[in-house]
């Protein structure tokens, strides 16, 4: 299940560690209405690039994200998972074209939309990385989309099932189920 929260405020930007606690009460929030999990009481093991799990839960798999005054998080019982929020702004061409593939950037570039369309793409990215809990040190690049006008997504994942959530406001939300 996802969850999100926006803050009213849009009068400041949110202090990173702010906006983690506020992270942290989401997903305190998500596993007690869902799981009946205590998330304060539940011991965390780390994987060797940081990613924490519930110790004395294995099977439930959790990702929190943050940008700017919205929180995102995401529960699962039956996929690893990650998620990536991000509030749309103008992008940066030298980042495009480092986490992009040729292709992407050709769609970003000749798009009506193009800051829209690259946080689209960058969220879906980031959602992959965080799943499989290796941070940045997978290339970005090496990850592939084609969004069609349906919503359905093709990628060079096999083992992946995606899901964009893009309500045309000012954020675009991205998960990855992972299906291993």
């Amino acid at each position: 299940m996802i969850y999100t929260c926006t803050l009213k405020s849009q009068t400041y930007q949110i202090h990173s560690n702010i906006s983690h606690l506020l992270g942290q009460k989401l997903l305190t929030y998500a596993l007690q209405e869902e799981k009946a999990i205590n998330y304060r009481d539940e011991p965390l093991i780390l994987n060797p690039w940081g990613k924490p799990s519930l110790k004395n839960h294995p099977n439930i798999h959790f990702n929190i994200s943050h940008s700017f005054n919205c929180i995102a998080c995401v529960i699962s019982d039956t996929y690893t998972v990650g998620i990536d929020v991000e509030k749309i702004r103008i992008f940066n061409l030298y980042a495009a074209k480092r986490v992009c593939t040729t292709k992407e950037l050709d769609k970003i570039c000749s798009s009506s939309n193009p800051n829209r369309l690259f946080f689209k793409f960058w969220t879906l990215k980031e959602s992959y990385i965080k799943a499989i809990g290796k941070g940045l040190s997978h290339p970005m690049k090496d990850i592939n989309f084609e969004i069609y006008p349906d919503g359905q997504i093709l990628s060079n994942l096999s083992e992946c099932t995606f899901h964009l959530i893009d309500d045309n406001n000012e954020f675009i939300t991205a998960v990855c189920y992972l299906n291993i």
